[in-house]
């Protein structure tokens, strides 16, 4: 007996959300392996090492990747919707990611500019793979149900991470020195070849995106950033958060690609004990931005990022003065508290300022002048140790940056009340 067609439309639509999940799972493998934790520490303990400045090296790279995804999202956005071809980009995009990755595996001691150029371009892959995913959210969701699965693939996408580090584990246990780098890069293979094995069968699943009928206005992207930036005379709360975001953000971003860099290098941990960090700091991570986002809506979400601000604040003057293992441990169990709370409050309070009918545009620029503001936090970073000679006073100086965001944000005129996302 054939099925009806709610129940086929009701299987197609498990299948979807299913790939969907599973695609978040292939980035967050990608990104614990490569700029989270493995290459961070392999290319500036090892590939950069005789440079003397290798944090400078490495946030140049970051910087780079970041300015690169994000002056091609709003092009590669326009041609993936022109014509309904997102899937095909999100295949080129994950294909491009994972051939750099692999890539990675061949670059050894003082191949400093080919160990940045195969970075740069698998993370601006992973980040425009990235952009492209998120747009399918709507779609599959529905108007009610986005902030519910995009919840579920956020926490799912760590088993991803999981899965990644235990298939690099072989390589990764004896670390980098005593002539295992040629073994430990090995897990850039690997990462590689799994990105493409789950995110290619994902993608398949995921349905080709109906052909956009405004090709015109579509086609010119940058023209429709400019247009936004005009209308905000009229409009001015709106930058005005936008810019208390990115300094906050740039300081966040800073810490992503660049903690694993100092546990390893300041705390003078194995690159195995800062995988198994990562792990607890991801399974801390997962309670905390669910119950700040159950308290930005019961109280306020504008006070709940102040308390994550005054959080960050402490977590810095930690990573400043924390020694040994015990410290070490502690930065990770404490970063595991704000790292997806801030970013998740942020986002929520975000939609109550984007106009109903425009979130297409709005979170479009968000995503084209997001991707450009994180390259400041790194270089900043990286000037700083290579001005002091010390990742402590670099990490402690972006204090400055959560500092900044909040007297910006104290400054927004919010709507009220404030909505969910």
């Amino acid at each position: 007996m054939k099925g009806t067609p709610d129940s086929k439309a009701a299987a197609l639509r498990r299948r979807t959300v299913g790939a969907w999940v599973a695609y978040d799972m292939a980035l967050h493998g990608y990104s614990l392996m490569i700029p989270g934790v493995a290459y961070a520490v392999y290319f500036t303990s090892f590939v950069a090492a005789d440079t003397g400045q290798s944090d400078l090296w490495w946030s140049v790279g970051v910087a780079l990747s970041m300015l690169l995804a994000g002056g091609l999202a709003p092009w590669v956005g326009a041609m993936a919707d022109v014509g309904g071809r997102r899937r095909s980009w999100l295949t080129a995009a994950t294909l491009l990611c994972a051939a750099a990755t692999a890539l990675l595996a061949g670059v050894g001691r003082g191949d400093v500019l080919a160990g940045l150029a195969f970075f740069v371009l698998a993370q601006a892959g992973a980040t425009l793979a990235g952009s492209l995913y998120n747009a399918y959210l709507p779609t599959i969701a529905g108007p009610t149900g986005a902030s519910g699965l995009s919840g579920l693939a956020w926490g799912l996408s760590y088993l991803g991470g999981i899965a990644c580090f235990l298939l690099c584990l072989p390589f990764t246990q004896g670390g980098i020195g005593g002539g295992h780098a040629a073994v430990f890069a090995n897990a850039f293979l690997v990462t590689g070849a799994f990105v493409l094995m789950v995110g290619l069968p994902a993608v398949a699943l995921l349905s080709a995106a109906p052909a956009s009928g405004a090709a015109g206005a579509r086609a010119a992207p940058y023209a429709r950033v400019w247009a936004t930036v005009k209308s905000w005379r009229h409009e001015r709360e709106v930058p005005r958060f936008l810019l208390a975001y990115y300094l906050v953000n740039d300081a966040v971003v800073t810490v992503i690609f660049f903690t694993a860099v100092m546990l390893k290098q300041t705390f003078g941990l194995e690159v195995q004990e800062i995988l198994l960090l990562s792990l607890a700091f991801q399974a801390v991570a997962i309670p905390s931005t669910v119950f700040f986002g159950w308290l930005g809506g019961r109280w306020s979400e504008r006070g709940a990022i102040y308390v994550t601000l005054l959080m960050w604040l402490a977590v810095l003057g930690l990573m400043f003065h924390a020694q040994g293992r015990a410290g070490a441990i502690a930065i990770a169990l404490a970063l595991g508290l704000v790292l997806g709370s801030t970013q998740a409050l942020f986002r929520s309070l975000f939609v109550t300022m984007v106009p109903q009918g425009r979130e297409s545009e709005y979170f479009g620029f968000h995503a084209l002048v997001g991707r450009a503001s994180s390259a400041l936090g790194p270089l900043f970073f990286g000037i700083v140790s290579a001005a002091t000679g010390s990742q402590r006073v670099a990490m402690a100086s972006l204090g400055l940056f959560f500092i900044a965001g909040g007297v910006v944000l104290a400054f927004v005129k919010l709507p009220a009340p404030t909505r969910q996302p």
